[in-house]
Parts: C-alpha cells; structure tokens; sequence
C-alpha cells in the first residue's frame, strides 16, 4: 500500500476525522481525501495541501509528500533517523532561548541520546528537548527534560512544541513551548505562565504541532 495514503489512513483513524470532514478542515471539498485515497487523485499533494494537512492530522509535513523515507530526506527540520546500535535511545533535539516571547531558536541538531520512557516505546519520531526557558514555569523549570510525541494527537489543554518558519530567508526556524489554549481554522492561541498571557499564531506560520507527553501531562 502506498505509504502516505497508509499514514493518513492511520492518522484520521486515530483522530477520530472521517475523510469528508478532515478534507473540509483543510479547505477542500467534502470528497477530496476520498478521491486522494481510493481513487489516486491526485497522485502527489499539493504543497499547500500537504502543510494544512499535516497540522491537521500532527503529522510531519515531509512525510506527506513522496512516502515517509523520501520526504523525510527533503526537510531540513525534521526528527533524525537513530544511528544504529542505538535503538532504544530518544534524540535530544536542540533549542537556544530566544526573544522577550518566549521563544526558542529551532536548530533541529541531535544534542545527546537519552533513554527511552515507556510511554513513548515504539513511537515514531519521538524525541526530547532540554528547556532553557522560563516562560512556562513553575510548570516547566530551565534543564527539565520535555518528551514529544508527534504521532498523539493535539487537543485543547494539552502542553505543546510548535515550530514556526523563520522571520527571514536564512533564519532557523522558531519554536515555542506553551499550552494550547484553543485551535480555530486559521490560528493558535497558545498560554503562557511567566508572565501569564496569551499569544496568537497565525496557522500559516506552523511547520508543526507536537504533543508533550509524560505522565504528568493531560
């Protein structure tokens, strides 16, 4: 079967989205996913259609366009494939605090090789992030170790990492680390702690969206 029909097969399963709901979410007609899955058409997604889905179903973007190991190799952002040997570690992904919003810069490099939690055994692209930040304390203190899961779904209340483009051409990408307060079909608004506000994204500006996990988390 082919490898991204399979996934979003997958992905709106687990999401609870029939294919007439998920394809008006994304701004397409009611049949569209059903005629992208049954019937082939058409053969690749659009770019714009691949970045709407992908937020939609928490996906990574790449992994919609040629198959999973294709695309993956043609996204200079995304979760690194484990070296052999080291199966049972989780990557720790790199990000530098950034500006006066609480945000990071999103380097995407592997810092170190962590182990695994049960929780997260067997999760595709799983990885972890070190905080250097204070903007979400006292819930998340600087050096706690943030574990995400980019396959479980995002929903109201839950504690996320969103990545954003870069401001300018040859920028990292920025990333932010706060609570989803509420999704609509164009914008996030995410909550902050210290000090207590809310932040509005607009969705055209996500590369992602992925769910921290733990078993403190919602």
């Amino acid at each position: 079967m082919d490898s991204v029909r399979d996934l979003v097969r997958r992905r709106l399963d687990a999401s609870g989205l029939t294919m007439s709901e998920a394809s008006k979410r994304i701004g397409k007609n009611h049949a569209y996913l059903q005629q992208f899955l049954e019937r082939g058409i058409p053969r690749i997604l659009p770019e714009d259609v691949r970045e709407k889905l992908a937020l939609l179903l928490t996906i990574p973007q790449g992994d919609l366009k040629l198959g999973r190991d294709s695309g993956r190799q043609n996204v200079k952002y995304m979760v690194p494939s484990l070296p052999p040997g080291i199966n049972q570690k989780l990557p720790v992904l790199g990000m530098a605090e950034g500006g006066p919003d609480g945000s990071y810069q999103w380097n995407g490099q592997v810092i170190e090789y962590i182990d695994t939690p049960p929780y997260l055994a067997g999760a595709v692209d799983a990885y972890a992030v070190y905080v250097t930040g204070t903007s979400m304390e006292p819930r998340y203190e600087p050096g706690a170790t943030l574990y995400i899961h980019p396959g479980k779904p995002v929903t109201t209340g839950c504690f996320v990492l969103v990545q954003l483009r870069p401001r300018a051409d040859g920028e990292a990408p920025r990333a932010l680390l706060k609570r989803l307060a509420k999704k609509t079909g164009t914008k996030l608004v995410l909550e902050q702690f210290s000090p207590p506000c809310t932040r509005e994204v607009p969705l055209a500006d996500v590369i992602s969206i992925h769910r921290i996990v733990g078993s403190s988390e919602p």
